[in-house]
């Protein structure tokens, strides 16, 4: 995860105010924010109005930033809390899509492989979707830390700052999440030993 070093700066220079400053902090940190809607809510339609709805957030609170934890973590907690508030608001529990979380863990077994075949193919399709309809089973608190753990590669320490929750808690929830997935898949993979 990249912190630059000059977000102070631009902190303090939008605080001064520079519209500049705060255009180069929406350009820096938007594909992180857009990523975070995606993994959490699975709708691309959603994207771009919550993603601005996090910069229009950002853009009112940021007067009030102390620089406690890092701007990224900062703006990440606003669009986690954002996404949060999606959910509950239509009280849905969306599936995700996961496909390149799913995806990264793949090509790792696909470049390991010499030569794949069309077994090979059809066999990764299958696992992904096993794997993406287990994440999806899970409950949103849950997919959230896996997400920020396993896809943002966070550290225990960054995923606690986040999401305002004990270092403790949050290796709770992983194990939790993470053994709610080994149950799920469980089944899967015997079949296939």
């Amino acid at each position: 995860m990249e912190h630059s070093p000059d977000d102070f700066q631009l902190v303090e220079a939008f605080r001064k105010g520079d519209e500049k400053a705060f255009e180069e902090i929406v350009r820096r940190y938007q594909r992180q924010v857009a990523n975070i809607i995606y993994l959490t809510l699975g709708s691309r339609e959603e994207v771009d109005d919550l993603s601005q709805e996090v910069f229009i957030r950002v853009y009112r609170s940021i007067g009030r930033f102390q620089f406690d934890a890092s701007l990224y973590s900062w703006i990440y907690r606003i669009a986690v809390n954002l996404c949060i508030d999606e959910v509950r608001r239509k009280k849905i529990r969306k599936a995700i899509s996961l496909e390149f979380f799913t995806e990264r863990r793949l090509e790792g077994e696909k470049r390991s492989k010499e030569r794949p075949t069309a077994s090979d193919e059809v066999t990764k399709e299958e696992k992904k979707k096993v794997i993406v309809d287990a994440l999806q089973k899970l409950s949103p608190v849950h997919r959230m830390v896996i997400l920020l753990r396993e896809y943002e590669d966070m550290s225990y320490e960054e995923i606690a700052e986040t999401l305002h929750i004990s270092t403790q808690a949050v290796k709770s929830r992983i194990f939790r999440a993470r053994e709610e997935l080994r149950k799920s898949l469980k089944d899967y993979f015997k079949e296939r030993l």
